[in-house]
């Protein structure tokens, strides 16, 4: 479920990025935008260091993406509410329990939760610059969609 979880955020992430609408713009930008998706993954995974399963991670780039697009592209806000709904399950472990943590752990917790939302936003804005017209209509689909998880964009 894990890697499957994985797999739906870079579909959703490829989706969201401008490689299949600029494709026939400009046939670069596809392989250069996976490689900064999937090069800011990387990151993300090596910086939480197994603080975080598949699951957060997913979600929290998720949340970065969405909160680039509400950034970027007219039309999208973010729902505050939603949004401390999601980012609140950094605080469940994987089967979905809270987790049992002291002042300190959870300061570390939401430290590394933090970073990694940041390091994802950057990214989606970075990936949004090779095309913004592409990003935006690509984000514009997502939502129309009403299959991609984790969404906190205001309705």
């Amino acid at each position: 479920m894990i890697m499957a979880i994985r797999h739906l955020l870079l579909i959703a992430a490829l989706t969201a990025a401008p490689s299949v609408a600029a494709q026939s713009k400009a046939p670069a930008a596809a392989p250069n935008t996976v490689k900064m998706d999937l090069a800011a993954a990387d990151a993300i995974r090596s910086m939480l260091d197994g603080t975080f399963d598949e699951g957060h991670i997913a979600m929290l780039q998720a949340l970065g993406h969405q909160q680039a697009v509400a950034a970027t592209c007219t039309g999208f806000e973010i729902d505050p509410k939603a949004f401390s709904n999601e980012f609140d399950l950094v605080y469940d472990d994987s089967s979905g329990k809270p987790r049992s943590l002291d002042s300190s752990q959870r300061t570390e917790l939401e430290r590394k939760a933090t970073l990694a939302l940041g390091m994802a936003f950057g990214a989606q804005i970075a990936i949004s610059a090779n095309d913004h017209q592409a990003f935006c209509q690509a984000a514009s689909e997502e939502r129309s969609s009403g299959k991609a998880a984790h969404l906190i964009w205001a309705k």
